[in-house]
């Protein structure tokens, strides 16, 4: 009789699992519930971001007025060192009405 509650007993070990199968399965299930949890953290961080408005040091305004302001002085620039240095001219002569009037003249003359 004693032979038969050890097979029982063998049977009752195959069928319930082994301690290590257990703790596998609690890691993964302890991951997935970490994964989770970083997944809706980093949402929420994602949201308060979208949240927060943005202090912008430079107004849009601004940064555009800035942009015409150098686009100005490049073209200034590239004008008086074509007509100066490249033209043989003076580079103050580009600024002035006359050099403006002189060049539309030659343009219309060669059209006509």
């Amino acid at each position: 009789m004693v032979h038969n509650d050890t097979e029982v007993k063998k049977e009752d070990s195959t069928l319930t699992p082994e301690p290590s199968e257990t703790n596998e399965n609690t890691s993964v299930k302890i991951e997935t519930k970490q994964q989770v949890k970083e997944a809706s953290s980093r949402e929420e961080r994602k949201k308060d971001e979208l949240k927060k408005p943005r202090i912008r040091i430079l107004p849009i305004w601004l940064r555009l007025i800035f942009v015409l302001l150098l686009f100005a002085a490049a073209l200034a620039g590239g004008l008086a060192v074509g007509y100066g240095m490249v033209g043989d001219g003076n580079m103050m002569d580009v600024f002035e009405k006359e050099t403006w009037l002189h060049i539309i003249d030659l343009v219309k003359k060669d059209l006509q």
